[in-house]
């Protein structure tokens, strides 16, 4: 079994436990100390009482006899005897019985029998003879009085249900704001924009909350500023390579074609460069509006785009699924997945696959490719970060194809990570979680 690794289950299972052994140990330390003397100080009182009113019995003088049982039953709750009827074992024997039972026989010197009639269980009798007199002592269970175990048990269920209740609510206390924090944080870590907490509670996490907050404000300004400069620089860079491009078509045809040709691939590059950049900057992590759709038709939309290629995409759709998915940022995730196992799959089939595992939608991409040594696989996601050192985007890409995937992933709450293939090559494994 589980259990939950939250902050919540661990301070409200630490308090209860701590509860319970003070319980435990208050409990022990009560009846050690204070029920089990004051029980035998009590069944000691009673057996010398028995053996006094026995002794007393006998030296009377016959006529008063039944006055004295009548003034032991009235007083004292006792009912003394000499008649004789079966005896059987208490049908429940409470420690205190047997330490009386123990108290008699003690200060008789002999054993004595003790038991109940099974006519009248709620009577319990002790015979035992003195000056050679059988006599009979019966008493009730109410004679006794005090229920030592059921008080016991009474303090020990209100002393726990109390404290599990005031653990949780303390567990509750220190959780709750912790939770947020953490919630909060997630969602400024994704680019969500600014996102204020409020400031409630104990000085200690109103100043945790307020320097949150100041955080979470000095983030997303500078977030504001970077995707501003990069959008002006953009925008500046745009306008002499849109002077470039018409200069180019303005050429004649037949003058310096390879040149032209080449002038026009570098125009292309630096625009595309221009966009994926300018894509990063503006949090491409906002994602979407999710629909409920199937993502194996998402998958055979973007694969029949590169059938047509030079490189075999293969694709086997399977049974329906129905899931939440921002169709805009699926489609571009798939489509910059496919584009690096097609760059680096040294021309081999790429294959796509779509299992249910856990109750979610996994999408693997699978090439057989060089594969990625084990210390690149978390930088790989970083911007501009490439295995190929060339430099070159026909052999190496923008370096900015898989820092897009990561960052969509984040926004959603899926987990992306490239994966070795056996026999050679990467596994791209997409793990659509709910959020």
């Amino acid at each position: 079994m589980k259990f939950p690794n939250s902050l919540f289950f661990h301070t409200a299972t630490t308090l209860t436990v701590t509860s319970l052994l003070l319980v435990v140990v208050t409990l022990a330390a009560t009846a050690w100390f204070v029920l089990i003397p004051v029980g035998k100080q009590a069944a000691d009182d009673l057996a010398a009482l028995l053996i006094l009113s026995a002794q007393t019995w006998v030296e009377v003088p016959p006529e008063t006899r039944p006055d004295l049982e009548q003034e032991l039953f009235d007083t004292h709750h006792l009912m003394l005897t000499t008649d004789s009827f079966p005896l059987s074992p208490p049908g429940l024997t409470s420690p205190y019985l047997t330490t009386l039972h123990e108290a008699i026989e003690r200060r008789i010197g002999h054993p004595v029998a003790f038991g109940s009639n099974a006519d009248n269980e709620e009577w319990y009798w002790v015979d035992f003879t003195i000056a050679e007199h059988s006599l009979r002592f019966g008493f009730t269970h109410d004679r006794i009085g005090a229920s030592p175990f059921f008080a016991l048990l009474t303090i020990a269920i209100a002393i726990l249900i109390l404290a599990i209740v005031t653990a949780l609510i303390i567990a509750l206390r220190l959780s709750k704001p912790l939770a947020l924090l953490s919630a909060a944080t997630s969602s400024v870590g994704r680019g969500d924009g600014k996102l204020e907490l409020r400031e409630f509670g104990p000085d200690e996490l109103k100043t945790l909350a307020g320097n949150f907050n100041q955080m979470s404000a000095e983030v997303t300004e500078l977030l504001e500023n970077r995707t501003t400069l990069l959008a002006g620089l953009s925008h500046d860079l745009r306008t002499p390579l849109t002077r470039m491009r018409l200069a180019l078509e303005l050429l004649p045809e037949n003058e310096a074609d390879e040149l032209c040709a080449n002038l026009r691939r570098d125009v292309d590059e630096m625009d595309h460069l221009l966009r994926e950049t300018l894509l990063l900057a503006r949090g491409v992590g906002h994602g979407g509006t999710l629909q409920d759709c199937d993502p194996g038709e998402i998958i055979s939309e973007v694969a029949a785009g590169y059938r047509q290629g030079n490189v075999p995409v293969k694709w086997e759709p399977g049974e329906p699924l129905s899931w939440p998915v921002p169709v805009t940022s699926l489609k571009r995730i798939l489509n910059n997945l496919l584009e690096n196992a097609i760059r680096y799959g040294n021309g081999e089939p790429v294959t796509i696959e779509l299992k249910q595992e856990h109750g979610c939608p996994v999408i693997r991409i699978l090439d057989r490719g060089p594969g990625i040594p084990d210390n690149m696989r978390n930088a790989i996601f970083r911007p501009f970060q490439r295995l190929e050192n060339s430099r070159s985007t026909t052999t190496g890409g923008s370096g900015l194809g898989l820092a897009i995937v990561q960052q969509l992933c984040n926004a959603q709450g899926w987990d992306i990570s490239l994966q070795p293939r056996k026999g050679g090559g990467t596994v791209a494994v997409l793990y659509l979680k709910r959020r």
